[in-house]
């Protein structure tokens, strides 16, 4: 499950290319909540999960409606993303400079597609060989493991891109950034449409 942990947190996905992008634009200090609400987030989705998620998941109308409303979700976040006003962050514009709230980024959870799918198939895959413990056991032990690591993964990337600011010191460097980053967040829902 560690290991599981491990590669879900840290791979790239819609979190971590969310968490480069803030830290690229706002440094790490206003990415912290971003990175905390990430790590609560998941942890409420697993335990959700662990408790229903079968029962929720059977449901082919709800597996497509989470599906498609996270692809569309993250497709029009990638779009701001790329659209953004790269000077913005520095000219401290209340409106389009803001990071990801703590809440913010708890409810964003609830639309990535990689969460939700990924969340189930560890928790049915480590749950079916978990000698004597309860679903909610599981779920408990499976929710705090996933926060606990995705929260320094998801630092780690936050970081990456705080430290990439003294490279993305023109706006043209930044707006580049933050359109690759829109077509990496693209790129990360391939295996969700796929599947």
């Amino acid at each position: 499950m560690v290991f599981f942990a491990v590669a879900s947190s840290g791979s790239p996905g819609p979190n971590n290319m969310l968490l480069t992008t803030t830290g690229a634009n706002y440094g790490l200090a206003r990415s912290l909540p971003h990175v905390f609400g990430t790590g609560v987030g998941i942890c409420l989705i697993l335990l959700g999960l662990g408790m229903f998620g079968s029962q929720l998941l059977e449901n082919e109308t709800f597996r497509n409606m989470l599906k498609w409303g996270g692809v569309a979700y993250l497709a029009w976040l990638a779009f701001k993303i790329a659209t953004s006003r790269p000077n913005a962050a520095s000219q401290g514009d209340a409106d389009s400079a803001q990071p990801l709230t703590f809440v913010q980024a708890v409810l964003f959870q609830a639309l990535n597609p990689k969460v939700w799918l990924g969340g189930a198939s560890g928790i049915l895959t480590y749950g079916a060989v978990s000698d004597g413990w309860s679903a909610l056991a599981m779920s408990v032990a499976f929710a705090l493991l996933f926060a606990s690591i995705s929260m320094p993964c998801g630092a780690s990337w936050a970081l990456i891109g705080a430290s990439a600011r003294h490279v993305l010191r023109s706006d043209r460097a930044l707006r580049i950034f933050n359109i690759a980053m829109a077509i990496l967040l693209l790129a990360s829902l391939v295996p969700v449409v796929l599947n």
